[in-house]
């Protein structure tokens, strides 16, 4: 998916009521926006956001927020000299912002920290990662120069937002012993940690996302939201990260209590879905001897730890 860079090379500028110059004192330029929300086949957004945050950087880079609903709205510019604009969606909860007050150009986006550590395999394998919760719905949209507008004009601008976060599906097939699976918890390590608003680029610092799963037909599934692969432009080119490594991970815990986990290096997978994507993983096996009674662990009980770990290399498959 390509990235809209905006610039705004032509708007209706059109005159307000005309009044004395003494009683325009609060008459200013403005901004009639009119958003539309773009969707990519492998994104759940989980239907259209509820509104948008509209963050204008006058001529000395200070910001000013403007807060419309889902269709837009008009955004006054307050006697000041508005150069350029950058617009979010305001529903976000498990996104955190940053570099606001440093221009546009600096805001990026990360999600909070994860819920749980990172499984031992993933440590060993991605030693230093951050853990992070998967960001949810984040559109974006970036206009760069701004007409002029005097205190008598407003200039009509019609701005499609870009999606910036993106679904990986997540598959675990099983050949043997789904049956004693009582519950399950997943990661994914070595994806992108933040995201620019400006222009959609990953930067190159790396996250394990954790996540629960369900338990579905002979298989553990997850629907994981991402902003993508670390260092990479929408279009595909490296930005900033010259190779990545992605390791799976599945952690299950047995209907006798006993926990096992499971890692499995999907680089192959990864490098032709940098934006959201189908993960499967096969052949997953619970051997008769692992899943007995006779551990005496309610398995409603919040504990994963002792892990069997098994590492699978199943790369590209």
């Amino acid at each position: 998916m390509s990235y809209r860079h905006y610039v705004i090379a032509a708007v209706t500028v059109s005159s307000l009521v005309s009044c004395r110059e003494e009683l325009c004192y609060n008459h200013f330029g403005s901004a009639d926006i009119e958003l539309g929300w773009s969707s990519a086949p492998s994104v759940d957004p989980s239907g259209t956001p509820s509104g948008a945050v509209v963050i204008t950087y006058d001529e000395s880079g200070q910001p000013v927020e403007t807060f419309l609903g889902a269709e837009g709205g008009n955004v006054s510019f307050g006697g000041r000299t508005a150069q350029s604009m950058l617009i979010y969606n305001s529903d976000t909860e498990s996104i955190v912002l940053s570099g606001m007050s440093e221009g546009a150009k600096n805001v990026y986006a990360t999600s909070t920290p994860g819920h749980r550590p990172a499984p031992d395999g993933i440590k060993a394998l991605h030693p230093g990662e951050v853990v992070l919760t998967p960001p949810d719905m984040l559109y974006a949209a970036y206009i760069e120069s701004l007409p002029d507008t005097d205190r008598h004009e407003s200039a009509s601008m019609s701005i499609e937002m870009d999606q910036l976060v993106f679904a990986y599906e997540v598959v675990y097939e099983f050949e043997h012993g789904f049956s004693k699976v009582a519950d399950a918890r997943g990661a994914i390590a070595g994806m992108a940690a933040c995201v620019l608003l400006h222009n959609g680029e990953t930067l190159p610092d790396a996250a394990t996302l954790v996540y629960d799963c369900s338990l579905d037909n002979d298989a553990v599934k997850a629907s994981v939201l991402s902003f993508g692969t670390p260092g990479t432009m929408p279009d595909g080119a490296a930005s900033g990260r010259s190779s990545s490594h992605h390791t799976l991970n599945l952690e299950v815990q047995l209907s006798n209590g006993k926990s096992k986990a499971f890692n499995f290096d999907i680089t192959g997978q990864m490098a032709s879905q940098i934006r959201g994507g189908r993960i499967i993983v096969k052949g997953l096996r619970i051997e008769d001897h692992e899943s007995g009674t006779d551990s005496g662990f309610n398995p409603d009980v919040e504990d994963w730890g002792n892990n069997e770990e098994i590492d699978i290399p199943v790369g590209g498959q």
